[in-house]
């Protein structure tokens, strides 16, 4: 089992929230991963820059399928910063996408996982909700899949970001 951790973002990629939460949004996405990137596997774990929510979402996979799980209220910059967690497992179904973040929902069939009780997504859906972010997954069947969760940039970091472009 591989794992690339590209975490030096080119940008700032503060965010305000309860640490331990979004600690947990990054151990259930990574958890998730490894569990069902299968024997060899890779796992990426990236870290994105402050940047509006369409570019921290946009596709990535050609004939990958796309979904928001949850989208955010805009917030006034428009800022946020994300990160992206990839498996090389056998990629969930189209039709699966839309149910993936109801508790107690689990894909049947689903190789190279182990048992489950199908909260981890649920979990992650409502501490992003909490912190104004947005939650959005892409996937294609036998290439593997991506979910980016995403959280308002602090105000700080933007101030900072802006001060240092002048």
């Amino acid at each position: 089992m591989g794992l690339d951790a590209r975490l030096k973002p080119d940008g700032p990629a503060i965010v305000t929230g309860d640490r331990d939460q979004v600690i947990q949004v990054i151990q259930n996405l990574v958890d998730n991963a490894l569990k069902y990137a299968g024997p060899g596997g890779t796992v990426t774990v990236e870290l994105l820059p402050a940047q509006p929510a369409d570019r921290l979402v946009a596709p990535r996979m050609p004939a990958g399928a796309r979904l928001s799980l949850l989208s955010p209220d805009r917030t006034p910059d428009g800022l946020y910063a994300g990160l992206r967690v990839c498996d090389s497992g056998a990629g969930i179904a189209r039709e699966h996408l839309p149910r993936l973040s109801e508790r107690f929902y689990r894909v049947e069939g689903q190789k190279g996982g182990q048992a489950g009780t199908g909260l981890g997504l649920a979990i992650v859906k409502h501490i992003v909700n909490r912190h104004r972010g947005g939650l959005s997954v892409e996937s294609a069947e036998g290439q593997g899949s991506a979910f980016i969760a995403y959280f308002p940039v602090a105000k700080s970091a933007t101030l900072t970001d802006a001060e240092g472009s002048a």
